[in-house]
């Protein structure tokens, strides 16, 4: 789904930046100290991903600047083909570093409570099709297997981007984002599936991601 999306907003993005920049600058970004981030792409595509986090320089070097993040996610319950009902609430750790040019690195951390409810069960040629080939499985245990589970888990996701941002006004800036997520560790994994038919697990894979950031600064 990830990897549909960052194909669907490559040339937005260039589109976007040919018309913002003209020449992409090299000069160093001139920036306030603090501000308020929020991501407002994920809102509208894939839909229902809330990402707000504060900025603070950490030092007075515009050219190197180095921005602590912190801040709060959340999703609504999305409705996942290979898993079942998603939604998940986290805290945001990260840190972006500048490149002496409004080009930039960034790095974040995500760790928090996520919910699957409704998980779905096997596709019908695996489990169904195993217990109605064997007289030997009972049917009450059946039922255990393939009824619709709910998993609590507490998640840690990493994120690393690389970027350019805008200065739109005093108190404005926009940033566009791309790069790669992928949650490396979970209190209470839940079976996810290769596709919609469901016969083949896989575990969590890394993902390609776009972003776009608008900041208030104070």
């Amino acid at each position: 789904m990830l990897l549909n999306f960052v194909s669907r907003v490559s040339i937005p993005f260039l589109l976007l930046v040919s018309v913002l920049g003209g020449s992409v600058s090299a000069e160093p970004i001139r920036l306030p100290k603090e501000g308020f981030r929020s991501n407002i792409l994920w809102p509208i595509f894939p839909g229902g991903k809330f990402r707000f986090v504060y900025r603070r320089s950490l030092h007075a070097n515009e050219a190197w600047r180095t921005d602590l993040l912190l801040g709060l996610g959340h999703s609504v319950p999305e409705n996942r083909p290979t898993e079942g009902t998603f939604t998940e609430t986290s805290g945001i750790l990260g840190f972006r570093q500048f490149l002496k040019s409004p080009w930039h690195f960034e790095f974040q951390a995500a760790y928090g409570r996520s919910r699957l409810t409704q998980a779905v069960s096997p596709g019908p040629t695996s489990l169904r099709s195993l217990a109605l080939a064997s007289n030997s499985i009972d049917l009450y245990v059946l039922g255990e297997l393939i009824q619709k589970r709910s998993y609590t888990s507490m998640d840690l996701e990493l994120m690393a981007l690389i970027g350019y941002e805008w200065k739109l006004s005093e108190n404005w800036s926009l940033d566009l984002q791309a790069g790669v997520a992928k949650v490396v560790s979970k209190s209470n994994p839940w079976p996810i599936y290769a596709d919609a038919n469901r016969r083949e697990m896989v575990g969590e894979t890394a993902l390609p991601v776009g972003v776009v950031n608008a900041t208030y600064w104070f």
